[in-house]
């Protein structure tokens, strides 16, 4: 009867143990799933973005298009001098330009969000493990309040 009474320091130990490492556990998983919820919406923010680039450059061809016809509809079947020439070099290249720094924006958001995919994957797992950390704890809680 003694023996039942008699508690055993390294149980008590562990259960104080539990009781001191599951709220940082908790603590630490919780700021886990807020990291992953910021980089999701970080993400969806940036597919928006692209999306918006994208359609950007969409447009961009068009007016391209548009003005380089407007241009040869307005000197067809005459004379240009150099200068008239060069001007209209000079607005052909500034659409070119223009163009280019919308399609190397779209480019460097892909680039973007591949990196913010691998980041994303990464809190994921940092987040599973923290909720595996928790759940090891709150397992053997459980395993020792049986056993008692």
């Amino acid at each position: 009867m003694d023996e039942e009474l008699e508690v055993d320091p390294q149980r008590s130990e562990l259960e104080r143990l539990i009781c001191v490492l599951t709220p940082l556990r908790e603590h630490r998983q919780a700021s886990a799933e807020r990291a992953q919820r910021r980089a999701q919406a970080e993400l969806a923010m940036m597919h928006d973005q692209l999306a918006q680039a994208q359609a950007l450059l969409v447009q961009e061809r068009i007016n391209q298009r548009e003005r380089r016809q407007e241009l040869a509809d307005a000197h067809l079947q005459q004379t240009l001098t150099l200068t008239e020439v060069d001007r209209w070099h000079d607005k052909e290249r500034h659409m070119l330009d223009r163009l280019a720094k919308v399609r190397q924006d779209v480019d460097q958001q892909c680039l973007q969000i591949d990196a913010q995919q691998t980041l994303l994957e990464q809190v994921r797992q940092t987040a599973k493990a923290r909720q595996r950390a928790v759940e090891k704890l709150a397992c053997l809680s459980e395993a020792i309040h049986e056993e008692g």
